[in-house]
This record gives C-alpha cells, structure tokens and sequence, in this order.
C-alpha cells in the first residue's frame, strides 16, 4: 500500500505548484500520537537548504535538481496506540477540501487503509497537491507545492530515507 502510495506521490509532486493547507489542524491528532516525523520546508528553506549542497557529490546534485523547482513540502506522519486514531479526528483538515479548486484525484480503500490524493487546480491547472494515507495506528499527510520531474524524484530512492517517511520502491526513468 504504501509503495503504490508514493508511486502516486511521485507522480503527484511533478506538477504540484501552489496550494497549501493549513496543516496546523492537525496539533490536535499529533497531541495523541506516540511518534511523529514533521517536515515544514517552504521555498525559503528549500533554497536555503539546496543552496549548501556540494555540487561535486553526485547525490548532493541529485538532490539539489529535485528541489530546484520545489515550492514547499509539508509533511505531517503520527503513529498512535490501537484505538488512539480515527479519521474522523482529521475532518477540519479534509473540510478544508471543500473548496470548489480541490479536486479529488484518487481515493483507495483496502481493510482498515485509507488513502486519498487531492489536486487543487486553477483555471485548469494543478497547482497543489494532498496526500492524506491513514490506518487505525498510523496517518500521513503531505502537501507539496511546486514542480518536480519524476525521474529526478524516482532517485531520490537511492539516496536514503530518514526515518519515519516510507521508502520510495519506483524505478528511475531513463534519460
């Protein structure tokens, strides 16, 4: 599940442009949990942060490709006791969706796994992107701004993940 979950990501992140959400809705949940991984990276830090790679490190430039279009990238992931959790704890987040410029691009439900990505598109564009993956113990949100080419984010997977963000298992496009 969940490497179809950053398959689609990955896909995702290539046009995600401008929308972000306010994901300070979710402190309420993330008081509940008993771990959790939180990345907050608006365009600033990004080209700050990109700005300090060694652009002789292969990997570095990888990297530093990857994010030059970036915008931001939010990341909210919580894991909770059996029982802790419930997706109805993250409905001021997906009311937030009701806005007529979001656009629900996939929904999948196997057992007691949730996912959805959402799209906000203006004037027939996508501009931003949601990624909300939930179970009983665990939920994962991401909001990403910005554009990315996919073989650039498909090898990112060779450089390593840090902990608590799932591992990206997509083969890297040929160029």
């Amino acid at each position: 599940m969940r490497k179809l979950m950053l398959m689609v990501l990955m896909a995702a992140a290539t046009i995600a442009w401008g929308q972000q959400l306010d994901l300070k809705v979710l402190d309420k949940v993330a008081s509940k949990a008993t771990s959790s991984t939180e990345i907050g990276m608006d365009e600033a830090t990004l080209k700050a942060t990109s700005a300090s790679l060694d652009e002789t490190n292969p990997n570095q430039v990888i990297a530093k490709k990857t994010v030059n279009g970036l915008k931001g990238f939010f990341l909210r992931s919580y894991e909770f006791k059996k029982g802790d959790f419930k997706v109805d704890d993250i409905k001021p987040l997906m009311d937030q969706l009701k806005a007529p410029d979001w656009k629900r691009f996939l929904r999948n439900k196997e057992d007691d796994e949730w996912v959805e990505i959402w799209w906000h598109v203006t004037n027939g564009t996508a501009d931003g992107m949601l990624l909300v993956s939930a179970e009983n113990s665990e939920l994962t949100v991401i909001n990403a701004l910005g554009i990315s080419e996919p073989k650039d984010l498909a090898k990112l997977k060779d450089l390593g993940v840090p902990p608590g963000i799932p591992s990206i298992n997509a083969p890297v496009a040929k160029e």
